[in-house]
């Protein structure tokens, strides 16, 4: 069975700490993989302006770009043969996914937080607009998983944890969940957050699941799904009462997972502040691989596709969608009856 790999990766950089951590786990890829990483630097124009004015000319400038970016490199991940240096001028976003492009990427790498001032790379504006815009999957890798990384190995991916949204794209999420988990030959764990919903008493008479018929309807639905992941994919569930964007990045706190979700690209819910995947993004303990929405192919993908839309059941996906949004709604047991 072909599984996915990441042998072209590319990863931003823009001299500081964080994005000197985000390089080490691009290596860290690159060399699992066997690929290759084009370390990225793009130079403000406003800094080549006073460069200009300074220098009279600014290929003094580049050059010298050039050469701390390969000296950055080298420190930054030793004795690593398989990394090139490139040095580009305009937008960060728009030529960090130009140059994936150009390169034929397979992986875009970069840190969620940097410098101040032009050369920051700031979750909100480079990365968000990164991650809105990308047609190749793209690890983020947040200051909580740079500040951990001190203290031991920058990567070691030891499970896959998806985040399971039993009202939006479950099946998809789960096949590319599955993918990775291959990819890496670790196990994966399918996770859906339950909202707590405050019933008053006159409200809880007339038939309002409790808590416990919540997470108990919700843990049959993510068994179901995750027995058709079962050939060839470890593979887990578990149901959280909780705040999702909060306990989505408590599950990181411990081993070294790596947590998946997939991009929506609807109109800047990753950057906005308060967005579940803003907090996520902010506070994993490790990176989270954004893979966009139709990016997945292959035996592995066709198969799982297969499997979870054969033995699925029109009934079963239809509870499956709806089951959380019902109950947050306040729907009885009965809605969910023919």
């Amino acid at each position: 069975m072909a599984a996915l790999h990441f042998r072209s990766i590319l990863c931003a950089v823009d001299f500081s700490v964080h994005s000197r951590h985000a390089l080490q786990y691009a290596a860290s890829f690159a060399k699992r993989f066997r690929g290759r990483v084009t370390v990225l630097f793009v130079n403000d124009p406003l800094l080549l302006a006073a460069a200009r004015q300074a220098y009279g000319d600014e290929r003094q400038f580049v050059e010298q770009s050039r050469v701390e970016l390969a000296r950055f490199a080298r420190h930054a991940v030793r004795g690593s043969a398989q990394m090139t240096s490139v040095v580009a001028v305009g937008s960060p976003a728009s030529q960090i996914l130009a140059t994936a492009k150009r390169l034929r990427s397979d992986l875009i790498v970069i840190g969620t937080q940097g410098l101040s001032g032009v050369q920051r790379l700031v979750f909100g504006s480079t990365t968000e607009q990164v991650l809105r815009r990308t047609t190749i999957p793209v690890m983020a890798v947040p200051p909580q998983a740079t500040r951990r990384s001190h203290s031991r190995r920058p990567l070691t991916v030891d499970a896959i944890i998806v985040p399971i949204d039993l009202a939006g794209e479950w099946a998809s999420d789960a096949v590319r969940g599955a993918a990775n988990a291959q990819m890496f030959n670790v196990p994966i764990r399918l996770v859906h957050v339950l909202r707590p919903v405050q019933t008053p008493i006159w409200i809880r008479r007339i038939g309002v699941p409790t808590e416990r018929q919540r997470i108990a309807k919700a843990t049959r639905a993510l068994e179901h799904l995750t027995r058709q992941l079962s050939a060839g994919v470890r593979a887990s569930c578990s149901v959280v009462l909780g705040d999702p964007a909060h306990e989505i990045a408590q599950l990181t706190q411990r081993g070294s997972p790596l947590l998946v979700m997939s991009l929506r690209g609807t109109g800047g819910i990753w950057g906005r502040r308060g967005a579940i995947a803003y907090h996520v993004l902010t506070h994993s303990a490790t990176p989270v691989l954004g893979l966009p929405r139709r990016q997945l192919g292959g035996p592995l993908a066709t198969r799982l596709r297969r499997a979870v839309n054969e033995t699925l059941i029109a009934r079963d996906r239809i509870e499956m969608a709806g089951i959380d949004a019902l109950f947050s709604a306040g729907a009885g047991e009965t809605r969910l009856k023919r």
